[in-house]
């Protein structure tokens, strides 16, 4: 019996001694679930410590942006007061929301036009160390033209812009010089027949690829001697180049992309068609306020040189 009762008592402190085994190891487990939890909320709080850092910057650098790209459409707006500045009211009134993207004309305290716009799209590019606001200026304008069938002139920056949206260099075309139509290189010299031919073991190929040249007033292709002039208001594409002819040819000047009608409020900006009429409603332009054709040409049948603009 003894022996029993001895039997019994190991194997109870063997239980109890497994217990408190199983507790040690279960309160560490807790521990280390607990530091690990530990480890966890102060990796979030780093997180968001350094997320609300990042907001912060970022609304700092938001405002920045905020207060110099009004300073520049600033600058803008007084640029163009100053060109309409001696051009008489007509007592007729045209306003435009860029934030509705809504053009309405009122006269005698009546509405008695109305139309949906698109104004600038607000992105910004920079180009040879300045920085472009593609915003329609707000403030008091003057309709100081009225255009028929305006033709478009690309300023430099859309050469820039459209180059850089699909990975390509801008290369500047000017009189007197020759690009290689095949690489967007300036071409090389073409030698004389005969001995140079001799010295130079015969040919270079890239010397006989086609060349680009300016002949007065246009672009013209010339491949072995002829010439073939490239279409006026298309983009010249060579190589991975896009070409930026001059000011004065066929191919800096676009048909259709104004529309028919056009009302020009001074230093580029103005009131006219769209070759985007899907687009109309969004704020989308390069800062100019377009319109559709049904539109813009009711609007031009009523405005006068002359017509307050207020943008706002």
């Amino acid at each position: 019996m003894k022996r029993w009762i001895g039997l019994l008592g190991s194997w109870a402190l063997f239980v109890l001694a497994l217990g408190l085994a199983a507790f040690t190891i279960a309160g560490e487990s807790i521990n280390m679930s607990d530091e690990r939890r530990l480890d966890r909320v102060a990796a979030i709080d780093k997180m968001i410590a350094e997320r609300t850092g990042s907001k912060a910057s970022a609304l700092r650098d938001t405002a920045t942006q905020k207060t110099a790209r009004v300073n520049v459409l600033q600058a803008k707006l007084q640029d163009v007061a100053k060109q309409t500045d001696d051009v008489p009211d007509t007592g007729q009134t045209i306003l435009v929301s860029t934030a509705e993207n809504k053009l309405y004309v009122r006269r005698n305290g009546q509405t008695v036009f109305e139309a949906v716009c698109s104004t600038g799209k607000g992105t910004t590019l920079a180009v040879d160390g300045k920085t472009i606001v593609f915003d329609t200026p707000i403030g008091k304008l003057h309709i100081i033209s009225k255009d028929e069938n305006p033709q478009w002139v690309p300023p430099d920056w859309h050469y820039v812009e459209e180059a850089r949206k699909n990975g390509m260099r801008v290369v500047r075309l000017d009189p007197g010089q020759s690009i290689d139509s095949r690489t967007g290189q300036p071409a090389a010299a073409k030698p004389d027949q005969g001995v140079w031919s001799w010295l130079n073991g015969g040919s270079n190929s890239n010397t006989n690829n086609p060349v680009l040249k300016v002949r007065g007033d246009t672009i013209v292709e010339v491949s072995n001697g002829v010439e073939r002039e490239l279409e006026p208001g298309k983009t010249i594409v060579a190589g991975d180049a896009i070409i930026v002819p001059p000011v004065n040819t066929k191919q800096r000047h676009y048909d259709k992309v104004l529309g028919k009608f056009r009302l020009e409020m001074g230093n580029g900006y103005g009131i006219h068609g769209t070759d985007e009429p899907d687009k109309l409603g969004q704020s989308v332009s390069h800062g100019c306020v377009r319109l559709g054709d049904a539109d813009i040409e009711k609007l031009y049948s009523i405005a006068n040189v002359g017509d307050t603009v207020i943008i706002y």
